[in-house]
């Protein structure tokens, strides 16, 4: 764990890398001898040269006072006590905090401009702000009892929103599906895609078939195929050889997405968590709501669907809150949740979450909504490996799961699990007052 005793260790970059992807917030690198990535923190890139000097010098005095280092410190104090223990261990990551070099930064600029897409380059690095993650595209382990296919799969999903708040059931649609004409008319997309996370999250088995598979036929950025650690499949590379491969297969491509479908949604549904100590278990009190779902308890969606759910109130109800102080700070709320979470003696991360929310009238009260959202906006892999063969003894091994193409050994990773600042909430209110005009112009 990341913390203010542990040296920070300098960062040498490695003689094989690669450009994995990136969202708003950050870029991610791999690793592949290493099996890990490197997640990059991105500020908006200046728009004049007053603005670059002065980053220049930000750059200079946050490093000399240790506010970069301070900033990255407490972004994964609190992936590593709030947001691990609601996912779980085992579907996330350890995470070690790196330095960069201003050498390091720029080698990385340049040559990530070559293959950054065009509309992500109104963002460039930032100085000081690094870490060190298990890449989930590798299998973290192999089983020296079983043999293996050559090659290891894994498929990254954006699941998105699963549910609604309550006050948010008068609205036509989910906002993920409102979404998408906002973004055709913003020119985000070409082409609407008819995947619904609320189908996903549904736990019936014939739609979330329906919602994998229409993932796979419009993936936009939710959705991509990695094979050894390299993207085959996604919104820009549409090659349905990758099915072949994957099932060592000549079949149709569509017997073949239909077999694709229905092995994700197994692995989504399966309950893969391991109980530990007791920071990893779960309030029953509040920890029910997602229990009355259709999913598989201790299965990734659940346990996804399960910190989705800490929001109760919406987008809307929430922004009234916040908007009635224009004096809150961004971050106060992280150190704030770290303090009362460590001095909760029961070890329920949820329960502090909740019970702070209801005690305090400062930036607390934001808590839920704001975790809330970090499951909201996650990602997820699944990595497998077809095995050729199994003892007799090793038959029930809880991460082999079996198709009508042999047995494949499972991994399933959770990651973008970093704090939100707490004007997303506003953010979100103007997204979704326009989400809603856009969608009913459409009418």
């Amino acid at each position: 764990m990341t913390n203010n005793e542990t040296p920070i260790q300098m960062f040498e970059i490695p003689n094989e890398w690669s450009y994995r992807g990136e969202g708003n917030c950050n870029i991610v690198l791999a690793i592949p001898k290493q099996k890990k990535i490197l997640r990059i923190r991105k500020i908006e890139k200046p728009k004049s040269i007053l603005g670059w000097l002065l980053v220049l010098i930000n750059d200079f005095l946050h490093w000399y006072y240790g506010k970069g280092y301070k900033d990255e410190s407490r972004d994964i104090n609190f992936y590593l006590n709030i947001l691990r223990p609601l996912i779980g261990n085992e579907y996330t990551s350890e995470a070690k905090q790196v330095f960069l070099s201003r050498k390091h930064v720029h080698i990385f600029k340049e040559e990530l401009t070559k293959i950054r897409p065009e509309f992500r380059q109104n963002k460039t690095l930032q100085y000081g702000r690094a870490a060190l993650f298990h890449d989930f595209a590798y299998l973290p382990s192999l089983d020296d009892n079983l043999q293996f296919s050559q090659n290891t799969f894994s498929v990254e999903i954006k699941p998105k929103q699963g549910w609604r708040p309550m006050k948010e059931h008068f609205l036509p649609q989910c906002l993920y599906c409102m979404n998408q004409f906002l973004k055709i008319q913003n020119k985000q997309i070409k082409t609407l895609t008819k995947y619904c996370p609320e189908e996903l999250f549904s736990g019936d088995r014939d739609r979330m078939k329906t919602a994998l598979n229409n993932l796979f036929q419009i993936p936009q950025n939710n959705f991509k195929i990695f094979k050894n650690g390299s993207i085959y499949y996604d919104e820009r590379h549409k090659d349905t050889t990758i099915l072949k491969e994957i099932f060592e297969s000549t079949d149709s491509d569509d017997t073949l997405a239909e077999e694709l479908s229905d092995f994700l949604q197994r692995c989504l549904t399966t309950n893969f968590s391991i109980s530990s100590t007791k920071k990893d278990t779960y309030c029953v009190i509040h920890d029910n709501a997602s229990h009355d779902q259709k999913l598989q308890v201790g299965s990734v969606l659940e346990r996804i669907l399960s910190v989705q759910m800490l929001d109760t109130e919406g987008s809307h109800s929430t922004y009234k809150k916040w908007s009635k102080n224009d004096m809150w700070e961004n971050w106060t709320y992280v150190d704030k949740i770290l303090e009362i979470v460590k001095n909760n003696k029961n070890g329920c991360v949820k329960c502090s979450i909740i019970n702070a929310s209801k005690s305090y009238e400062d930036e607390l009260m934001f808590v839920p909504y704001l975790v809330s959202a970090i499951a909201k906006d996650c990602s997820l892999m699944i990595t497998f490996r077809r095995v050729l063969e199994i003892p007799s003894n090793l038959h029930n091994l809880k991460n082999l799961l079996k198709t009508n193409y042999g047995y494949f050994l499972i991994n399933i990773g959770v990651f973008d699990l970093y704090p939100k600042p707490l004007s997303t909430i506003l953010k979100h209110y103007k997204r979704n007052k326009d989400i809603i005009k856009v969608f009913n112009k459409q009418k």
